[in-house]
């Protein structure tokens, strides 16, 4: 029924018919909205049952729009674990989208750096995530990632001449930063990049059987792998200074889709 209210409010305000692509924004991002033709959008607190953003540089909004020929839905914001909602509040974008009639879904997210290669702006393409430290996500999925999305993502970089690289995702429950013990025994279990987001909206669109792909921007060194203090506003500063790439690489993947 919470499903069925929301779903009802997108199509009396948005044009949810034949959504090509439904595209997640992390913290800080910003993407295509005001280039898209017929751009229509809501305010996810106007949308009954759905959960409200508390954090800052999640605009709280959803958009739908013609950009490249292609149906649009861009949500911008999301809501997170440790803002005290549960797991299916966490997922509940997801179960809405995919409602919707949404068959591909594109994740983002602004991440700390793990991988010591991948400096500040790095787009790392997930292949793979851990959740070591989440009783309900731990157990990992095999090939959680779309092998036809990431290939266009691939494409769409070297059409565009962008380093895109794969790596793994380490999910955390927040709401504080990783201590730097926690950061060297999630590099030695395989991670690249590190945040609190993703996997939760990941697992729901595959028990979905939705085609899943994600973008982690690598905003800062992750927690306790340099000498300062690492805060949010750090986090939104940094990606926002990288954004003309990860808006070029974007562009060009739903060109090609």
């Amino acid at each position: 029924m919470r499903t069925e209210k929301a779903l009802e409010y997108l199509r009396s305000n948005l044009d949810t018919e034949e959504i090509d692509v439904a595209i997640i924004l992390g913290s800080g991002l910003s993407f295509i909205e005001e280039d898209m033709e017929g751009l229509k959008q809501v305010e996810t607190s106007d949308i009954p049952g759905y959960p409200r953003s508390t954090v800052t540089g999640h605009k709280g909004k959803i958009s739908t729009g013609v950009f490249n020929g292609r149906n649009i839905l861009i949500m911008a914001g999301r809501v997170h674990y440790y803002e005290g909602y549960t797991c299916g509040e966490v997922v509940f974008p997801v179960d809405l989208l995919y409602a919707a009639g949404v068959k591909n879904l594109i994740l983002t997210n602004a991440a700390g750096g793990i991988n010591r290669s991948f400096g500040t702006g790095t787009m790392v393409l997930l292949d793979c995530y851990i959740a070591p430290f989440s009783e309900k996500y731990k157990g990992g999925l095999k090939n959680p990632y779309s092998e036809k999305l990431n290939g266009i993502f691939l494409r769409a970089g070297a059409n565009r001449s962008l380093s895109v690289v794969s790596g793994c995702y380490a999910y955390m429950t927040g709401p504080s930063f990783e201590t730097k013990a926690e950061i060297e025994y999630l590099r030695l279990a395989g991670g690249d990049t590190v945040g609190m987001s993703t996997v939760p909206e990941t697992v729901r669109a595959k028990e979905l059987g939705m085609e899943v792909s994600c973008i982690s921007r690598v905003s800062n060194p992750a927690a306790g792998m340099t000498d300062g203090v690492l805060s949010h506003i750090e986090v939104l500063e940094a990606s926002k200074s990288s954004q003309e790439d990860f808006v070029m690489l974007l562009k060009e993947f739903i060109s090609l889709l």
